[in-house]
């Protein structure tokens, strides 16, 4: 396939018109990901490329690799544009990949530039880094102050997005104060299903912070609602890690809603009183082996809120185990020792 830059963003940017444009990127990706380089692409050209597959729901590992490696090894990034850095973050979270050296660069060189994103922008920034688990305290201090001066601008699923963002983030804003609930409250009929969750989490965020800040009680029953009405099944790796649990003796109620509005997996009860959360944290839980956002949130919160000690089966790990005798020693030696997300590799 002979392509040039040009023709190539042509393509790109004109691909939702294309008929049948599915059948088109697997060659135009692996065109892209064949190249030698990528200086003939501007900044934009990449971002576009990135967003067509991560909205396409294809996966091409290597094209998202040779990019990040790309916009990582520029020298800067003064031509790359807010919304461009900002679409490209979104697609690496959508697409389920991470790429450190790119989300350090970004990280590095987005704050100094912030006052040039708009409330849209940066809430996809912040929600990809936190989707990914890329959590630099100095960049989420950088951009507070500035979304704190556009929440007029901000949508609801921009309030919720951020929210969520920083509750991943855990560190203290004087941004969420009672102008930001204020902004969210305005909004209360407004907000989709997965924006309540979000909102949800993120009023158990202000409980672990004791700060005072709560959402109006008719927006946190809404919110609390839909987090503990959403539907669950049980996998055939859960299934499996149960079934250990209760060949080994222990006492254990499955699907547990916890006071937080979380359910956990399986919560397991020793004579000495003590109570461990057992989660099963199958492939969505991750993101290159990495916890994603979510996990790390639950795990924290859980803990912290519901002050019970979490246990991560990671489904990696399991998979190694080749029989009953290997998986229920490596169930006792978890629950003795305890490990939550955070020594499973999260990233701060």
């Amino acid at each position: 396939m002979e392509l040039d830059c040009a023709q190539f963003f042509s393509t790109v940017k004109l691909i939702e018109d294309i008929p049948d444009y599915l059948s088109a990127l697997p060659g135009i990706g692996d065109h892209i990901a064949g190249l030698d380089n990528l200086d003939s692409f501007d900044l934009q050209n990449l971002s576009n490329t990135a967003w067509a597959f991560a909205t396409s729901g294809m996966s091409n590992p290597k094209l998202f690799r040779m990019i990040g490696g790309h916009v990582a090894g520029l020298d800067s990034l003064d031509s790359f544009k807010p919304q461009d850095a900002s679409i490209t973050a979104w697609a690496y979270a959508t697409a389920r990949l991470f790429n450190p050296r790119l989300f350090e660069k970004l990280a590095t060189e987005m704050p100094a530039r912030k006052d040039h994103f708009h409330g849209q922008a940066v809430a996809n920034f912040l929600w990809a880094c936190a989707t990914v688990g890329y959590t630099d305290e100095r960049l989420f201090a950088a951009f507070a102050p500035l979304i704190a001066s556009k929440l007029d601008e901000c949508s609801e699923q921009d309030l919720a997005n951020i929210a969520w963002a920083y509750s991943v983030e855990n560190a203290p804003q004087d941004l969420f104060n009672e102008g930001y609930a204020s902004a969210i409250a305005s909004k209360e009929k407004d907000f989709s299903a997965e924006e309540l969750l979000q909102l949800h989490q993120w009023q158990l965020w202000q409980q672990e912070l004791e700060s005072g800040i709560e959402l109006p009680r008719s927006l946190r029953a809404k919110c609390r609602n839909a987090f503990t009405s959403q539907g669950y099944s049980e996998s055939k790796l859960q299934n499996d890690v149960v079934g250990e649990l209760k060949a080994a003796g222990l006492d254990l109620e499955e699907e547990v809603l916890l006071g937080s509005g979380y359910r956990i997996d399986a919560l397991v009860k020793f004579s000495d009183g003590r109570i461990v959360a057992v989660e099963v944290d199958g492939p969505s839980h991750f993101i290159d082996r990495r916890p994603t956002g979510s996990t790390i949130l639950k795990h924290r919160q859980v803990a912290r809120l519901d002050r019970i000690e979490v246990v991560s089966v990671p489904f990696w790990e399991w998979e190694k185990l080749k029989n009953s005798e290997m998986k229920q020693h490596y169930l006792r030696v978890k629950l003795s020792n305890g490990q939550n997300c955070k020594s499973s590799n999260s990233m701060k």
